[in-house]
């Protein structure tokens, strides 16, 4: 339809100006004849060349804009990625830090426990000692108010100058013995 209409077109106007033409030495059929073959070879070169031509950038210009696109929402997959790892980083430390303090709270409860053990063992020591010493005490007191009272019915007995039977010995010890108790 479109070469009919240029067909004629030509056809006219190639009839209109063949006085012209022909001052100028243009033949008009060989015009028209070379008017419809451009036309032809135009449509040709538009529908087997331009328009495979201009697919082919469409389709490249498309998985270019796709790559950039691709480019684009990889940059935010990284960047996500790495926000992400940044806060793993960020949490991870923050446990270390608490495990590393809880563990310092251990240590020194630990030590004050410690330290509270020995004290109380180290107490616990001294008055075990303290009461041996009191029972060693007063144990060797009672041995020299024995003793004392033996050297007291021994010298009454020089003094008196006779000799005490044992009854006597018992009670001038005894009776001693309370009298260095009760000073």
């Amino acid at each position: 339809m479109l070469d009919s209409t240029l067909f004629l077109a030509a056809a006219a106007t190639a009839e209109e100006s063949a006085g012209l033409v022909g001052q100028f030495g243009i033949n008009g059929k060989i015009l028209v004849a070379q008017i419809i073959n451009f036309v032809i070879v135009a449509a040709l070169l538009y529908r087997f060349a331009f328009k495979p031509i201009l697919t082919t950038i469409e389709e490249r210009q498309q998985k270019i804009s796709d790559g950039l696109q691709y480019a684009e929402e990889m940059k935010s997959q990284l960047a996500e990625s790495e926000r992400q790892q940044a806060e793993a980083l960020k949490a991870a430390n923050q446990e270390a830090q608490k495990i590393i303090s809880d563990s310092k709270e251990q240590a020194r409860i630990f030590y004050e426990k410690q330290t509270q053990e020995t004290a109380q063992r180290t107490e616990d020591m001294l008055k075990r000692a303290e009461d041996t010493i009191e029972r060693e005490r007063n144990k060797m007191i009672s041995d020299v108010r024995k003793e004392v009272a033996q050297l007291v019915v021994q010298t009454s007995g020089k003094v008196l100058k006779k000799e005490l039977d044992e009854t006597e010995k018992g009670r001038l010890t005894e009776a001693a013995a309370k009298e260095l108790y009760t000073s």
